[in-house]
């Protein structure tokens, strides 16, 4: 089980929920690169940053995102994001990768869609 002391990571089925708090600059994202590279080494699955707790987020933070997204599609596996403040969806508004980023409103909204629908079995 991948523990950290930088943030709450917990898993709904095979989804993976990690939820940053504060500011995610270059300690903390080299924290959820870690981290995410040790969930992958466990066992590859689907990945949900909650980021409702990131308060503000740099370009080195920026950075491990990307990172991160690209080490996640590597393995087959999918990154999510959610939460979003304003702040860091400008980030990524400006930097076109809002695009790049599968992004929910909130956890439930990601777990809603990987969920499958009973009525298509």
């Amino acid at each position: 089980m991948v523990r950290s002391s930088k943030f709450e990571i917990h898993f709904v089925g095979d989804l993976c929920i990690l939820n940053p708090k504060g500011l995610l600059d270059a300690q903390s994202g080299a924290d959820l690169r870690h981290s995410i590279g040790t969930i992958l080494a466990e066992k590859p699955r689907d990945i949900l940053i909650d980021c409702q707790g990131i308060d503000f987020m740099d370009s080195s933070g920026f950075g491990a995102l990307v990172s991160v997204l690209k080490r996640v599609r590597e393995q087959g596996k999918q990154l999510f994001l959610c939460g979003l403040n304003s702040q860091v969806r400008i980030v990524l508004e400006l930097t076109g990768t809002e695009r790049v980023f599968s992004i929910f409103p909130d956890s439930e909204a990601c777990v809603a869609f990987l969920t499958p629908d009973p009525s298509d079995a």
